[in-house]
């Protein structure tokens, strides 16, 4: 039997999981010096889904109240409760 060559970066569960509500700002594009908007929805993805593929640049997709999806922050998201408030 071959032997499965370990992944050379170290993963941790992430904090969300699809179908969290949540509130951040957008995930903008390295060197866009745009200020961020601040959405809030539904989690429809964490990352790119591979790990360790972007954990330098954890991102969420989030489907928002108009069902366009949006590129939000990781590190910079707060899971909202139930009733929507923080």
């Amino acid at each position: 039997m071959a032997r499965r060559a370990q992944h050379p970066l170290e993963t941790q569960p992430a904090p969300f999981a699809v179908g969290d509500s949540v509130r951040g700002p957008e995930a903008l594009p390295p060197g866009d010096r745009r200020t961020p908007e601040t959405h809030e929805g539904e989690v429809v993805q964490v990352g790119s889904g591979w790990d360790g593929v972007d954990s330098a640049d954890t991102y969420l997709w989030v489907r928002l109240p108009n069902r366009t999806e949006r590129k939000l922050s990781m590190p910079h998201c707060a899971r909202l409760p139930p009733d929507g408030r923080p």
